[in-house]
Order: C-alpha cells, then structure tokens, then sequence
C-alpha cells in the first residue's frame, strides 16, 4: 500500500488534494503523517496551495537513490528493496539463480538474518546502517574471486570519505575501523565451476547512525555517526557503487596489482602485531602483503607464515590488546 513518502517527489510539490485522493485519505490525516515523517528526521516543505515538497531525508528506496548514480552498471539492475529482508546476500543468490544481471542488488532498512564472515550473526536494526549486497558477475578466474572482498573494501571506505570525511582503515582482509572500532563488515559469497566464475555476491553491513552497535558492543564496533555529524546512507550508497565499479574493472584488469597500492594505503594491519586464529594459530607481526593479497606474518622465531584465511586480531582495534 502507497504511503506519503511514497508520493512526495524530491524538490518538487505535490498538491495536498493529489496525495489526499491517491491514498484516500482526509486532507487532515495527509498532514498528520507529514508531521509523523517530519518527526522521523524528514525534512518536508509546505507550500500553501501549492503543497508538500521533500527537502531532504534519508531513504533506501531507489527512487530516492537512482537519479544520482554514476555507475554503468552497478545498481541499474534488478533492485530488490523492501523495509525487512531475511538477508540481503540470501535473497540475492535467489536473483542470482534467477538470471538477474551483474550490478542488481538487494538492500533493506533490516535484516532479521543478517549474517557476518565465519557463520556469525550480523545485527541489523531498522533504519541505522547500509545493509546492501551487490551481485557481480566479473571477468575472473574462480581462484581471483577473493579479490573482491578487497575491492568492497575499499570502495566502501572511499564512499564513506567522500561523504562523510570520515577517514576509515581496513583491518585485513576487509574490516573497515575508525577509532579503533568496527564500523563496516563484508561478506563475499561465491558461486563457480572449477574453471569458471559463475557470480559473486558481495555483502556490506555499514553502521551508519547510532543505534545500528548491539549493546555490549560498543568497546568493539562504532557508527559513522559517532565521528561525523549526519550521514547519509543513500549517498554513501551511490559513492560506494561507483568506486566499487572502479576497483572491480582493476581486479579484472591487473588482478590484486591493480588495487595494491591503494590496499596498502589503507591498511590499519600492516606493521602491526597481530593474532591469528581458526585454519593456523599464531602471533607475531603483520609485515607484507604477497601477489594474491595473502597476509604475511612473522612469528617470534622469525618464520614468515603466509594467511590466506581465518580471523586476524590486531592489536589496538576491535578490544584486542
């Protein structure tokens, strides 16, 4: 069913008598849910006879989002949007199997099954993060497909610098940290054949305003909004899009050399000590990373291990000390 959001146009007025007759609604139940919106953070003009006009706000919805992307594909696909989703990644994989074209994506205001790297629960509440998963379907051999967890990574990190100035690092392989703290996880699901690279969904859970961090949380994971005043999720969105594009046509072009530096540059891992626990258990020091993005680590006997997977702590982010 239309709400009033639903019918507000960005900087355009509608008439108080259209959205009354559209929704069937009395004029004075329009602008009681004009002043329940307003009271939800909108910014919404009235102009007398002319009606309401929408200034600004904060929705997922792609209309609200559409009109400023920059992308050639990403995001011009098939968008599968709704206020609650199971989880983003899982419905995407149904699109996925259903045919749906590189760049669609899946994206909610709440997830109640979001779902983090090593099987552990993402929580997801209602309108305070980013809970958006993109399907790609790039030119890679299947071993090259992790790459791409290290291109989310910095095109999330990008998106939120441009928008916010929120200056993030990345905690190996592609946890965005700022003030020590989470704020960004991502979650790659591959589907291939031994010698072909089917599609990747590429899963991000950005917490954006303050209450997207669980309580009990709070010494490990923060939101954008606890270090830069009023961020915007649907210009984080398009941001993260396009500079998502960008890293993706380097993979396909160079593989990991042609995201290397900027990696690097980003990093809050490298020349830091660091603990590694599931496949290998060690500690020791975060010194280099290899030409497929492995992290090399030099224990205390000075034996360099090379991680291609499992949890890396690092000392002095997310509660390790």
């Amino acid at each position: 069913m239309a709400s009033v959001l639903d019918l507000l146009i960005p900087d355009e007025y509608v008439s108080g008598e259209a959205v009354s007759q559209r929704l069937g609604l009395s004029r004075a139940a329009v602008w009681k849910q004009i002043e329940s919106l307003r009271g939800e953070g909108w910014i919404i003009e009235s102009g007398g006879k002319r009606g309401y006009r929408l200034v600004s706000g904060d929705s997922l919805k792609p209309r609200f989002w559409q009109q400023g992307l920059t992308t050639h594909a990403l995001g011009l696909g098939a968008v599968e949007y709704a206020e609650t989703l199971t989880s983003t990644n899982t419905v995407l994989k149904r699109m996925a199997l259903e045919g749906a074209p590189h760049g669609s994506l899946a994206l909610c205001e709440r997830q109640t099954a979001g779902r983090g790297r090593m099987g552990r629960e993402w929580v997801s509440e209602k309108g305070v993060g980013l809970w958006v998963s993109v399907l790609l379907r790039p030119t890679l051999h299947p071993a090259q497909a992790p790459l791409l967890t290290f291109a989310a990574a910095l095109a999330m990190r990008q998106a939120v610098l441009e928008s916010c100035g929120l200056d993030c690092g990345i905690k190996w392989p592609n946890d965005l940290v700022a003030g020590g703290k989470k704020v960004c996880g991502i979650l790659l699901e591959v589907s291939a054949e031994p010698d072909r690279l089917e599609y990747v969904v590429a899963g991000t859970g950005l917490n954006v305003l303050r209450g997207a961090v669980p309580p009990g949380l709070e010494a490990q994971a923060a939101s954008v909004e606890d270090f830069v005043p009023l961020p915007r999720r649907r210009d984080i969105l398009t941001r993260y899009l396009a500079a998502l594009e960008i890293f993706t046509s380097a993979v396909e072009s160079t593989g990991f050399a042609g995201i290397e530096a900027a990696y690097r540059e980003a990093s809050a891992t490298l020349g830091r000590p660091v603990r590694v626990s599931g496949v290998v258990e060690l500690t020791g020091v975060a010194e280099a990373l290899d030409a497929s993005g492995a992290l090399l680590v030099r224990d205390g006997d000075g034996q360099l291990h090379r991680v291609l997977a499992g949890d890396v702590s690092v000392r002095g982010l997310m509660g390790y000390v």
